[in-house]
């Protein structure tokens, strides 16, 4: 996700850890969800929506999602880089105002490796969607639905996420949907958490490493599951 599009408000952020660390998981995490039927699920999604059900959403830094034991032949991945959105556009039914539910959204910006803002660029984000609550609403547990891609030199990877929840450290864990390249046959999940902000007398133009004064940075933090060998 990028910038909050007429609110000036970012949810995300960069790092400064290793770029990539690779681990391999043997936990399991069994499901005991009993089914239910299709008219039941209807009818308490319909009264959820009348409620306005609203949701606390823990805050501070990057959660490892718990996922299942890496299958046999897969090997599991934490990859962290950072990405800079820029020009954030919303368009509105109403043609202005703040975006409200059903307006659409785009956001784009180069990636980075993560402790490595402004220095060689590695790829580009591109991310769009929809508004799921107004912008000015206070009691969303989110507000967009998106689509993001991460188009990296050894491939891209692809997901879907909520994104902007009550406060900017909001902790909202999105799905990998897949990738190419080097991420052919990707899953898993991902972050999109706010970085650092420039140190006070920072230069408009600084050097790799460095954020620019007022430039939004934004970190991404993958749990993968990837081919063996991949």
């Amino acid at each position: 996700m990028g910038e909050l599009s007429g609110t000036n408000s970012s949810p995300f952020v960069a790092m400064h850890d290793s770029p990539r660390r690779t681990t391999v998981s043997h936990d399991q995490s069994p499901s005991t969800n009993a089914p239910i039927s299709r008219r039941t699920a209807l009818r308490v999604g319909a009264a959820a929506s009348a409620a306005g059900v609203g949701m606390t959403v823990a805050a501070v830094g990057p959660v490892r999602a718990a996922q299942d034991a890496t299958p046999a032949g897969m090997q599991s991945e934490q990859l962290e880089v950072v990405f800079t959105p820029v020009d954030p556009v919303t368009i509105t039914l109403a043609g202005g105002g703040p975006p409200q539910r059903g307006d659409y959204f785009y956001v784009d910006g180069a990636i980075y490796a993560a402790d490595d803002v402004n220095g060689t660029q590695i790829g580009m984000y591109h991310c769009f969607g929809a508004w799921t609550s107004a912008a000015d609403a206070t009691d969303a547990p989110y507000m967009r639905l998106t689509t993001v891609q991460f188009l990296m030199d050894e491939g891209s990877i692809m997901g879907l996420i909520n994104e902007i929840g009550p406060d900017d450290s909001a902790r909202i864990v999105g799905a990998v949907q897949g990738g190419t390249g080097r991420f052919t046959s990707a899953l898993g999940t991902f972050q999109q958490l706010p970085g650092p902000s420039a140190a006070e007398g920072t230069m408009a133009t600084p050097g790799p490493g460095t954020p620019a004064a007022g430039q939004n940075v934004v970190r991404a933090v993958f749990e993968l599951m990837l081919p063996q060998g991949s």
